[in-house]
């Protein structure tokens, strides 16, 4: 594996790499990042929107997330067979849902059935006028793929691959997209949204995960679920998330970046016909309140008919802080993989863990550091827990070993480095580090300062950080 890591270092580097790359913005403020490889003719396309879960206000959970369901539905030119009667369905629909929420509120169970027959009568001709998934039809009949997206607590992202005789095609399919979002079938999305956050609550490994995130996160968003909470969720209209759109996704708050078999001379004059079109207007400020220092132990303990488990956070930075390339070999050594620490000791000598994952999540804001495990059948996560800390203990007495060092850091740099060599991981990256770091080329610095990492800066994160005060911990108890 060292081996490997040398021969893949010797192929990347910064300068060369500058070289094939071209950063463009509009005068609308959205900006590009073009990564010229010729190796094939396909190109991947990564859409981040500096807008996630964090920019929610409480009563309107899960709108990020709803809003990323609903993209592929089209447009006033995509989707649809007559957008100008389909305009006027959706505007009944929408005072027909918010009367339904209203009579909800005030128990008016007769006005309530009246109202989603009502409802109910008219999304049925609102389906009438729909195309469905026009757009993944026209991606997919191109030869697109990895059609997909996803939302965070700090952004939402939209990909595909293409041919690169697609370009334009892109292009006019994306900005229109970005321009003229209409949320159809805002209604039915949303009761698939709804189903997720059911499963979400019968899922023991996303109950605990969500319950010890509440307790870790006190005032920060990220103590809230990405998919919204149920009550939230039930009084949701389209006309909520269409507002939650326009305050957020426009261009000054959006990274593009674009890989693989381009040439930035014939790319930038279609980037400009198309994405000009978006009128330039300044990204909405939310004020994010920091989340106060914890002084003490805090715990969450779930009683369910399941698997015990153990899940344990660690307040940690954000990603600029100089400790995160510290704390991600820490994670590697302490419990990635067969080799780290806590998976020889749990599962392999005393036997009391059949599975043992340690990372650190150092997004935007500060994140956590997570130690994640199941116990052995007959064993409980009480048990499994005292072995972690006794683990922990040895780091901070004893520190690590130059091998482990050596190993963490050879893994680290093969994993990123081979997300460079695929076009599609090496465009979420870029634009990843555009948009959350301010600069691409931290991507780089990143690698650099990984390997300068000693035996002596992770023993002090462990000392700094993975401390009983900093910590929170979640358990689910086997109730039969």
């Amino acid at each position: 594996m060292i081996l490997i890591a040398v021969l893949i270092l010797a192929t990347v580097d910064l300068a060369v790499f500058e070289k094939n790359v071209t950063t463009y913005t509009l005068p609308n403020g959205l900006k590009f990042i073009i990564y010229e490889r010729h190796d094939a003719p396909v190109v991947s396309f990564h859409i981040h929107v500096k807008a996630g879960a964090v920019n929610e206000e409480l009563g309107t959970t899960g709108i990020a997330h709803l809003l990323e369901h609903l993209a592929f539905r089209g447009t006033k030119k995509i989707g649809t067979k007559n957008w100008k009667k389909e305009r006027k369905i959706l505007t009944q629909l929408d005072d027909v849902r918010e009367e339904i929420i209203m009579a909800k509120h005030e128990g008016d169970t007769a006005k309530l059935r009246k109202l989603i027959s009502r409802f109910n009568l008219l999304d049925s001709i609102a389906q009438i006028y729909e195309e469905t998934e026009e757009l993944s039809r026209i991606y997919e009949e191109m030869g697109g793929r990895g059609i997909n997206a996803y939302t965070s607590y700090d952004m939402t992202c939209y990909m595909v691959s293409l041919p690169s005789n697609k370009i334009e095609l892109w292009a006019y399919l994306e900005s229109d997209r970005l321009a003229n979002p209409i949320l159809r079938g805002f209604y039915r999305e949303l009761e698939v949204v709804k189903e997720e956050r059911r499963m979400d609550e019968n899922s023991p490994v996303d109950r605990l995960n969500e319950e010890l995130d509440g307790i870790t996160f006190k005032v920060h968003p990220y103590g809230r679920p990405i998919i919204g909470y149920m009550e939230d969720l039930e009084d949701m209209t389209r006309r909520k998330v269409l507002e939650f759109y326009h305050k957020y996704y426009v261009p000054e708050n959006m990274v593009i970046a674009i890989v693989g078999d381009v040439y930035p001379e014939e790319l930038i004059p279609i980037l400009k016909k198309y994405f000009s079109k978006l009128p330039k207007r300044k990204p909405e400020t939310k004020n994010i309140p920091k989340e106060p220092k914890q002084w003490g132990e805090r715990r969450v303990i779930i009683e369910m008919p399941a698997q015990p488990l153990l899940m344990i956070n660690y307040h940690i930075p954000n990603c600029k802080h100089k400790d995160v390339v510290a704390l991600d070999v820490l994670a590697e050594i302490l419990g990635k993989g067969r080799f780290s620490r806590l998976y020889r000791r749990l599962v392999e000598e005393e036997k009391v863990a059949t599975r043992v994952l340690a990372w650190a999540w150092t997004p935007k804001y500060p994140g956590v550091f997570t130690i994640y495990a199941v116990p052995a059948r007959g064993h409980t996560a009480y048990e499994v827990e005292k072995i972690i800390y006794d683990e922990i203990d040895k780091l901070i007495k004893e520190g690590i070993k130059s091998y482990e060092l050596v190993r963490a850091k050879s893994r680290i740099k093969v994993n990123e480095l081979l997300r460079l060599d695929d076009n599609e991981e090496l465009a979420e990256e870029l634009a990843w580090y555009e948009a959350v770091t301010g600069d691409w080329r931290n991507l780089f610095k990143y690698l650099e300062n990984i390997d300068k990492v000693a035996e002596t800066f992770v023993k002090s994160v462990v000392e700094k950080y993975l401390v009983r005060n900093n910590r929170s911990v979640g358990i689910i108890e086997l109730k039969l």
